[in-house]
């Protein structure tokens, strides 16, 4: 194995991992609150050590990877691809530090404090946002895979 084939599996790795942990963050919330507050709560909070813990890896495992690839292949930093790849990875991590991780925080302590409207708030507004989040990932993968110039 060469290793563009090498950085090529860890990109779609990270990638997916990323594009996976989205969509279980979109299918937990609706099956912990069929098990009570304390779940739900509890879910919330390891929502926000998620940041950290798996999004940030996968994010850097995507940069370091995607510029080792790029170099490889004598590819302009500038070609369309490459510049939404880096405008998703900055935009994700802005979301990641002032609405998921926050929200949260926010929607666990809702939940705790039995406060329906802010669960109602917080949930919605880190719900729009994953959702964003999401189709970027997606946008950008097909930005990738076609190789947009």
């Amino acid at each position: 194995m060469e290793l563009h084939e090498v950085m090529l599996v860890l990109h779609i790795a990270a990638v997916g991992t990323w594009l996976g942990a989205n969509i279980i963050q979109a299918v937990v919330p609706g099956l912990a609150a069929r098990q009570g507050a304390e779940v739900v709560a509890g879910w919330y909070r390891v929502t926000g050590q998620l940041s950290k813990r798996l999004y940030m890896p996968a994010a850097i495992l995507v940069l370091i990877t995607g510029i080792v690839m790029v170099l490889q292949h004598d590819i302009s930093f500038g070609s369309l691809f490459v510049t939404i790849g880096f405008a998703t990875i900055v935009i994700s991590a802005l979301l990641g530090i002032f609405v998921f991780d926050p929200g949260s925080k926010i929607a666990a302590e809702a939940v705790e404090s039995g406060d329906r409207s802010r669960i109602k708030a917080a949930t919605s507004r880190m719900t729009a946002f994953g959702t964003v989040d999401t189709l970027l990932v997606l946008f950008t993968m097909t930005a990738m895979v076609l190789r947009w110039t």
